[in-house]
């Protein structure tokens, strides 16, 4: 890790932690698996604003992760804030898993903390706090400035211009221009290139259209803009990445690309 991203850490968890330690709620915690932290008391708090590097993609940036991790649960005091997630009732998910403000050390944020290592990526949770969110947004894009972790391996993908591969549900983060805007009964399509049988597509389904145009645009004004996405791309007449929720997608210039 260069000093410059040791200083943007310093710098980002110090001022800008939107939660008080002295309300956090103090865990024992043994071990993490998959993105989850497993406390003493057979609680489990679940990472969900980040997609952590996984063995089989980045054997090496997963075993850096690891060791970075095993340091935090057995040399550092770790606190759970859940304030930040009540007000949307986002402080369980479906398993029962605990999700908040994860603390250690001297009030970072370990979210944070592991996307500004390049350990992470922002997941494109629906319902996470914005604030939080765009948080994680600047520490991606700090990653990939300084190539930390993972970033010294990869690259954004460029939409316009796409690797012959074939797709199998890949996780990615793409960013281009999108050259049409194509709307059906079931979905909007976002294409990337002049031939949508073979180019990057991006689709909204229907039902969720008005959860993408609430902030006062709409689809159709996407054409010629750049904007980055993230979610499972799959093979269907090329590349094809379906859009759930309005935070897998950020707008160059754009209130959410802050």
């Amino acid at each position: 890790m260069t000093g410059s991203v040791r200083y943007m850490m310093g710098v980002v968890v110090l001022l800008l932690l939107p939660v008080s330690a002295l309300a956090a709620e103090r865990l024992a915690v043994q071990r993490m698996e998959g993105g989850r932290l497993y406390d003493a008391m057979g609680d489990v708090y679940n990472l969900a604003g980040v997609r952590l590097v996984e063995q089989a993609e980045e054997p090496a940036v997963h075993a850096a992760m690891q060791e970075f991790i095993d340091g935090v649960i057995g040399g550092a005091d770790i606190r759970f804030e859940a304030s930040p997630f009540e007000m949307s009732g986002m402080t369980k998910n479906r398993y029962g898993d605990r999700i908040g403000v994860i603390l250690y050390g001297e009030n970072r944020w370990l979210e944070e903390e592991l996307t500004l290592r390049g350990y992470a990526v922002w997941s494109g949770r629906a319902g996470y706090p914005d604030d939080l969110r765009r948080r994680l947004v600047a520490a991606e894009r700090m990653a990939i400035l300084e190539k930390a972790g993972l970033w010294r391996i990869r690259t954004v993908l460029d939409s316009n211009n796409p690797p012959k591969q074939y797709w199998k549900g890949q996780f990615v983060i793409a960013c281009g221009v999108v050259r049409d805007v194509h709307k059906t009964s079931a979905r909007t399509y976002l294409n990337f290139g002049e031939d949508w049988k073979t180019d990057f597509t991006a689709a909204i389904p229907s039902s969720v259209r008005r959860k993408f145009e609430s902030g006062g645009w709409k689809l159709s004004e996407l054409s010629n803009k750049s904007i980055l996405i993230r979610g499972f791309v799959r093979f269907y007449n090329g590349p094809y990445l379906e859009l759930d929720f309005p935070e897998q997608m950020e707008i160059e210039g754009a209130a959410n690309d802050e």
